[in-house]
């Protein structure tokens, strides 16, 4: 299959771009969806604050005007009166502003969770410019608002005519009814008309919510190349990604190479592998691998420890073992241990072979024993 490599949007959003717009404040929601639940919260807060909040308003009515006749313009009279209209006023309307602020703060977070972008506030130049405003009217996401906007004008008018088309009669009977009874018959009316629009609407804002998300989705997808982009910036250029990796392999060797001396024997192939052991009773419950390599990196081994007199033991069978087996700075597999128990043992009788014979060469050759002193 060839590889895409145009403009086109292939590929899901990679998390980074979906967190990059997510700080630009550009999330998926509905303000149809917002705006019905808040007409849902609204009718609600007028179902069980309207009582209170008449009630209030007759009280308020009753002592501004009951006075009204000894009323003055001076100011030491008008300044209490106004403060204790001001009260009046906050304590009907404040607790049904709460209950909105809360209910259209609960419905943002419940589409788009909690999220403050600075970068949304910002200003944007970009945005005063005519011509891409111009072209915005042309877009899939304005044809679809248009769309709404008229469905939302035609289904609204349409509930209001079905609501009152059965109900003209009762209208007019109010116009013989007290205040109250007038006002409690519109209230009753204005309710079944809130209620019927406030369903359309929800599921209009549900299926608007569905729109925006696919929409979303739509926009955020991502072709090859930006991909590739993204993966540069994450990851860094594969030039220098590949240059680090070189310094780590020669830092890694020259450590290796630094512990070779420090090695009991170094086990070979003789030509293809180099192992190099070292094991410290005191120190250590098993041999460790301190060093290995393969070629050119086995003949660096092979030289180091013939420097610096570490013996080189040829043992292809093992060496290709422990080479394919061992890590560097880790101990020798368990199933290794008896083949490498007879090398070391083999290197440590030699050694001691070694000492006593320069133990005794002073004894049987007194020349050089005088040479050695």
């Amino acid at each position: 299959m060839p590889e895409d490599v145009g403009g086109e949007k292939t590929l899901p959003a990679s998390p980074l771009k979906r967190q990059r717009a997510r700080e630009k404040g550009n999330v998926a929601k509905s303000q149809d969806l917002t705006a019905a639940c808040t007409l849902l919260v609204a009718l609600l807060a007028m179902r069980f604050l309207a009582p209170a909040m008449f009630e209030r308003l007759i009280s308020a009515t009753r002592y501004f005007f009951s006075d009204a006749h000894v009323l003055s313009s001076e100011p030491f009279m008008l300044q209490p009166l106004a403060v204790k209209a001001l009260l009046l006023s906050a304590s009907c309307v404040i607790p049904f502003m709460i209950v909105m602020l809360m209910a259209g703060v609960a419905v943002n977070v419940a589409q788009v969770g909690f999220l403050f972008s600075v970068q949304a506030l910002a200003p944007k130049p970009e945005k005063l410019n005519i011509f891409t405003g111009f072209k915005k009217f042309f877009t899939l996401r304005s044809f679809v608002e248009l769309v709404k906007s008229l469905i939302k004008l035609t289904l609204v008018t349409w509930i209001v005519w079905l609501t009152m088309r059965n109900r003209w009669d009762r209208l007019l009977v109010l116009m013989y009814l007290d205040p109250i009874s007038v006002a409690g018959g519109i209230a009753a009316l204005v309710g079944t008309i809130w209620w019927r629009i406030v369903l359309a609407m929800l599921v209009l804002g549900v299926l608007d919510y569905a729109f925006q998300r696919w929409h979303y989705e739509r926009d955020l997808m991502m072709t090859v190349q930006e991909a590739r982009e993204e993966a540069k910036q994450v990851e860094g250029d594969p030039r220098i990604r590949q240059r680090i990796r070189q310094i780590q392999r020669q830092m890694a060797v020259q450590r290796m190479m630094a512990e070779v001396p420090r090695a009991e024997v170094v086990i070979t192939n003789p030509t293809t592998y180099a192992v190099a052991l070292r094991y410290n009773v005191a120190e250590m419950a098993a041999p460790v691998v301190v060093a290995k390599g393969a070629r050119l990196l086995a003949k660096r081994i092979r030289d180091v420890a013939d420097k610096h007199n570490v013996p080189v033991v040829e043992k292809p069978e093992l060496a290709r073992a422990l080479y394919r087996t061992a890590e560097v700075g880790q101990p020798v597999p368990e199933d290794l241990f008896r083949a490498v128990a007879e090398v070391l043992a083999f290197v440590f009788n030699i050694d001691r072979r070694a000492e006593k014979i320069h133990e005794r060469t002073p004894f049987l050759n007194p020349e050089m024993g005088q040479q050695a002193v």
